[in-house]
């Protein structure tokens, strides 16, 4: 019997298990993945695994950084994953992340997820503040973020997830 932590009217939430490795790493091989979180990308299925077991690791233990598996409720299909991880020096803020493969985006998933893991963050953690980053261009992303009540602060260059050098586009909601 499959836990699932929250879920919503499409999406159900649940911790990784060690059999969605092979799905996580196709999904993170998409052109889309690469190009808008370039740095979320296996180099093979070892490090998956590594990535999975980590995962489970720091949900079971209830730590930061929190990543979950998102699958589809009307197939089972995992299509996505979300997570939060802390902001350096700020104990009560956090980083928010969040993806669906190609052939399940424009449909409001994202959208949906996002409000869903925003209220289980700042319920399950006393977290108050989360902030979004987007490599600049990713306009998909930055419609997600505001549709959620997340609001633009700042542009910020020289990040290390920003492998174009274009900027990335902060967005913070305060709960």
């Amino acid at each position: 019997m499959m836990e699932y932590i929250f879920e919503t009217e499409h999406l159900r939430v649940r911790k990784f298990k060690m059999e969605d490795a092979g799905c996580l790493y196709k999904n993170h091989l998409e052109e889309e993945v690469k190009k808008w979180i370039p740095n979320e990308s296996y180099a093979d299925m070892e490090e998956t695994w590594e990535a999975i077991q980590f995962y489970m690791d720091c949900v079971d233990n209830r730590h930061l950084p929190y990543v979950l598996a998102v699958e589809l409720k009307e197939t089972g299909e995992l299509i996505g994953d979300t997570g939060v991880n802390k902001v350096e020096g700020n104990a009560n803020e956090v980083e928010i992340g969040y993806g669906i493969c190609k052939r399940h985006s424009g449909k409001g998933y994202a959208t949906e997820l996002l409000k869903a893991m925003t209220e289980f963050i700042t319920g399950t953690f006393e977290i108050n503040i989360l902030y979004g980053r987007v490599i600049h261009g990713n306009i998909a992303s930055v419609k997600v973020l505001e549709k959620n009540g997340y609001q633009f602060v700042k542009e910020e260059f020289g990040a290390e997830d920003d492998p174009y050098g274009n900027g990335m586009l902060i967005y913070k909601k305060e709960c």
